[in-house]
Formats: C-alpha cells, structure tokens, sequence
C-alpha cells in the first residue's frame, strides 16, 4: 500500500488511529493510556494548574489547556509512529497533521480522550490536595492556599461537611497518618514475629511451611496498607476529596 493510501486509512477511523498509532487493541489498553495521560496531566505537565503541591494560588487553578495537551500528546504519538514505523520524514508527519480532515480527526480524539479521562484527572487532582495537606504543617505557606479551596467551590457544602479552615483538615492528617502508623507497627510487628521463629533451628518442618505461606501473606498486607491512601483512616478526609470530585464533575470547573 503507497504510504498516502496507509496514512488515509490510519485517519480514516479511530479505530484504525487507535490500533495502529496508539496501540490500543482491547478496552484495558485505551484505560491504561487514560490512566497513564491522567496522570501525567496532572502531576507534570499542568502541575502548576491543577496540582496542588505546585499551585500557588488558586486562581493558577484551570482544567482550560487539558483537551489542547491531549491533542499534543496524540500528535506527538502520530509524528513518533510516522517517523519509527513508517520511516517518513518529521517534516512529511506534521504536513500530515496540517490536513483539515486530519486535523479534525485528531481533535475529535482528543475530545473524546478527555471525556473518558476526565473523571481519573478530577481524582488525581483530589488526591493532589490531600498529599498536600499530608506535607504541610502550621507554618507552611501554603495555609492560604488550602484556606482559598476551602471557602472556593471546589468544596461547595462545607458547612454540611463541618469544614471552615485548615487546622480542621491539620488535625484530620494528623489523625489518618497516626492510624496508618499504627496498623503498619502492628504488620511490621507480626512480620518481626513470623520472621523470628522461622530463623530459630528449633522450628519444626511443618510449622516452618505454614509460617512461610503467612509470612507472604503478610507481607502482602503490610505492601497494601503502605500504598493505602490517608482519606482511608478518616471520613472527614474522605467527604474532602469526594466533594472537590464532585465539584469538578458538576460545577464551573469541569472539562
């Protein structure tokens, strides 16, 4: 096939585009890719609007660049596929992209790349506020900022939710981070225990075996509660993050 004939088939259906170019076969792909561009978008190349370890004021705060950093993202996927697999020129790649039809193409993917990640970028942006209250203390300078969200729309019924400042939501992390610590002493404790006997020569075979298949098993639980979120130790936390969600998904916010 002549290598305009490919390219007009590639940017015929996103399908095609999808198979060819962004290597999405089955649903789980395209939902690695959404998870993976989520949070990228979040956590690196709009940092500085939507993460909130890296916002310095709210108004920083906008969701406006996600669609144009998707088509990006997309193109630069296009042009890596135009100049690796099909070996054509950078130069023939983006003359492609410039096409009407093309262009269009590319950006009603990108359209509906961001309807599908929108809800993992409004998460990743609410576990962004919660990882910050986790790094601050009282003195931090980002007190104003948290203070900003909390009377903003993002957090819309805080009266409902008991929420009017940041020692509040300090005192939360505070508490979430001590539960946390305890049931990790209590692992880490056990794992000691089991750890304990099975280097003890006294040990018989039998009891060895059983305490080996513990032992895994514990170590699988300590790994879960280290990768636990911190909302998951305080419902005040959890109400926090499930309401900026919410905000984004309903409110003047939203993608």
């Amino acid at each position: 096939m002549k290598i305009d004939d490919l390219v007009e088939d590639i940017f015929s259906k996103k399908s095609i585009f999808e198979k060819e170019v962004l290597d999405v076969v089955r649903e789980h792909d395209r939902l690695e890719i959404i998870n993976i561009l989520s949070v990228s978008i979040v956590r690196d190349i709009l940092k500085e609007h939507l993460d909130f370890g890296h916002i310095q004021d709210l108004s920083d705060f906008t969701l406006e660049p996600v669609v144009n950093i998707i088509f990006k993202e997309i193109a630069n996927e296009w042009i890596a596929y135009a100049t690796e697999i099909l070996s054509c020129s950078r130069e023939f790649a983006l003359e492609v992209l410039q096409l009407g039809r093309n262009a269009k193409f590319l950006h009603f993917l990108a359209d509906d790349y961001a309807r599908h990640c929108k809800h993992t970028i409004y998460e990743e942006i609410a576990d962004s506020f919660i990882d910050l209250l986790a790094s601050m203390d009282r003195k931090s300078k980002k007190v104003m900022l948290v203070n900003a969200v909390i009377h903003s729309d993002l957090i819309a019924n805080r009266s409902m939710l008991g929420i009017n400042s940041f020692e509040q939501l300090h005192k939360c992390i505070i508490n979430a981070k001590n539960l946390k610590n305890i049931e990790l002493t209590k692992l880490q404790n056990k794992l000691s225990d089991i750890l304990k006997e099975l280097s003890d020569n006294a040990t018989n075979p039998e009891r060895r075996e059983l305490l080996s298949s513990v032992l895994k098993q514990y170590e699988r639980k300590n790994e879960e509660m280290r990768e636990q979120k911190l909302e998951a130790f305080d419902p005040t936390l959890q109400r926090v993050k499930r309401a900026i969600e919410n905000a984004l998904k309903n409110g003047a916010y939203s993608l």
